[in-house]
């Protein structure tokens, strides 16, 4: 097929978007496919009406590109393309509705607050009940503007650095417990993937410069919690009207009940990313993984 590689753009995280991008790159051109990486700028439209792809593989992570938008647009020009659509990603984008959806269903997710911009630079009157806490984005993932709090006056830095980065920020309890993540392709969950942090917090040091997070894959938990946590990840991909490949994010409290912490819509797909490592424990290779992503 000729497939159009759109990566990049003006995300926090479009840094990861093209290492993800290379990678997938490389798989589709071994599969035979052709290959045109366009990145996610204004001339995007025009340059999809010149090539006429058959099919769009998405490399984007973060918003724009994550969160719908790009999704509506080859909506529009009739190009079909990799994973959810524009309703599931623009709910999924943002950790507070995502999270509003699911508890409505019954999933487990952290208890918390959410701040809007305009009221906290007005006034800067909150603070959280209980110690430690979470402070992160609500529309911006790769653990950007992540900070676990855990004295308060910790508290009105780690709200606005995170408001550096969007206008919605969340305060959340902070689950402690084993940091779980669950791929799930194509509506099957994968094997679960234990991550072993060296810190308290998954952020974004941790995911993509410490050379000391062990991933454990599968990961060393009682079967039944494994069939659990599996359910949970399969029952969250249908709620949300999910499509292709997701990674569903998850931290395992001391009575191993688990509590779900946010739906990614576009995985990593580099070399430390946890879906090709769950896929390559389900004895699916990463060419694989790239080709059953694309659309049917």
């Amino acid at each position: 097929m000729k497939v159009a590689l759109i990566y990049g753009g003006p995300s926090p995280e479009a840094a990861i978007s093209k290492l993800s991008a290379a990678a997938v790159e490389k798989a589709l051109k071994e599969l035979g496919h052709e290959v045109t990486p366009l990145e996610l700028n204004p001339e995007l439209p025009v340059k999809l009406k010149e090539l006429k792809p058959d099919v769009a593989f998405l490399s984007l992570h973060g918003s724009p590109g994550e969160d719908g938008t790009v999704q509506g647009l080859l909506e529009v020009m009739g190009i079909p393309y990799t994973g959810c659509g524009v309703i599931s990603s623009a709910v999924c984008i943002d950790k507070d509705l995502c999270k509003r959806v699911l508890k409505s269903h019954g999933i487990r997710v952290p208890a918390g607050e959410t701040l809007y911009k305009e009221e906290w630079e007005r006034e800067k009157n909150f603070y959280p009940t209980e110690l430690p806490c979470v402070v992160k984005p609500a529309k911006v993932g790769s653990s950007v503007g992540l900070s676990l709090v855990e004295k308060e006056e910790e508290f009105e830095r780690a709200v606005d650095e995170a408001f550096k980065v969007d206008t919605k920020v969340l305060v959340e309890e902070f689950v402690k417990g084993r940091e779980l993540t669950v791929a799930v392709l194509n509506g099957k969950a994968l094997p679960v993937v234990e991550i072993v942090l060296p810190e308290k917090l998954y952020d974004y040091q941790t995911k993509y410069e410490s050379g000391e997070t062990e991933y454990k894959v599968p990961a060393d938990l009682p079967p039944r919690t494994t069939q659990r946590l599996k359910k949970i990840a399969e029952k969250a991909y249908r709620v949300l009207e999910c499509k292709g490949a997701v990674r569903i994010d998850f931290r395992l409290d001391p009575f191993n009940s688990p509590v779900l912490l946010e739906v990614n819509t576009i995985p990593g797909l580099t070399e430390r990313s946890l879906l090709p490592k769950a896929a390559r424990a389900a004895g699916i290779p990463f060419e694989r993984l790239v080709e059953e992503m694309l659309p049917r």
